[in-house]
């Protein structure tokens, strides 16, 4: 029969290859009691449920073990751009004397705090840790680009000079850099939200000082917002022929139709089957 030392390091094995995570076993001899470190990984819940199950089958006490996790700075980073790009406040005053402790809580509450969901938040996580200073935490860090008014947009800022045609995300974070202002400014630079496709279209047209970005950039997002005004001419065509068959079904004549929308009879009556047409293919 193997020693309990060797039962506990091949458990401690088997919870690094269930939760991917490495796991350490060390022997506490005053507590008498055998301590498991890991950094980041499944919460601590989530781990001694885990635990729970392997002692069981190894017919091991789980009164045995201590469970050690660390949240390490990757980890931080990353459920603070995360907290940042995902939660709205008025006040980011308010909102950043509290940013600590609600990223640190966020990262104690997550299993594998480490792991980013998209692109944009492993670079931003990226570009927080590599600006973090010797003595700055990267929830530090975060409070400080709140409280500044930069917020994330900062740590953006020279990924967006250059031009990358057909892009629409960059397209998108580069207008709204240069031009969002008010309410969309503040939502842009503090969880990078783009302002609207187009306002921004609206911004480029009316500049005379426009860069050849941002140029390229309207004209990126050009589909966009004509997909935009589609739906919202679909919708409009969906209306027209509701209320067109509302006051024909109140017993008006096609006159009355006509008269509505500056037509003659025929002309309406001719519209709304170019409306129903026109509806229809929009739905195919």
């Amino acid at each position: 029969m193997a020693s309990r030392s060797t039962q506990i390091h091949r458990l401690a094995a088997q919870l690094q290859t269930i939760t991917g995570v490495s796991v350490d076993a060390a022997y506490d001899e005053r507590g008498r009691r055998w301590d498991l470190h890991y950094s980041n990984g499944p919460t601590y819940a989530s781990m001694q449920a885990h635990l729970a199950k392997l002692a069981a089958k190894t017919g091991l006490d789980v009164a045995l073990f201590t469970l050690h996790r660390v949240v390490q700075d990757k980890a931080l980073a990353v459920q603070a751009v995360r907290y940042l790009r995902t939660t709205r406040a008025e006040d980011p005053y308010t909102y950043a004397a509290n940013l600590s402790w609600a990223i640190e809580e966020a990262a104690r509450d997550t299993d594998h705090p480490e792991r980013t969901v998209d692109e944009r938040e492993a670079v931003l996580s990226a570009r927080l840790l590599a600006a973090e200073g010797r003595y700055t935490t990267p929830q530090r860090l975060a409070e400080r680009l709140l409280r500044s008014g930069e917020g994330l947009a900062a740590l953006l800022a020279d990924d967006l000079q250059q031009a990358r045609p057909g892009d629409r995300l960059w397209a998108a974070e580069y207008l709204s850099d240069r031009y969002a202002a008010g309410a969309h400014r503040a939502a842009w630079q503090r969880h990078l939200q783009p302002m609207p496709a187009r306002q921004a279209l609206e911004a480029v047209a009316t500049d005379p000082e426009a860069t050849p970005a941002a140029r390229v950039a309207s004209l990126t997002l050009t589909p966009v917002v004509r997909a935009e005004l589609e739906a919202e001419l679909a919708a409009l065509d969906g209306r027209e022929i509701a209320l067109i068959t509302a006051v024909r079904a109140d017993s008006a004549a096609w006159s009355t139709v006509g008269a509505a929308l500056h037509l003659t009879k025929q002309g309406a009556a001719q519209r709304a089957i170019r409306l129903a047409e026109r509806l229809a293919s929009t739905l195919r």
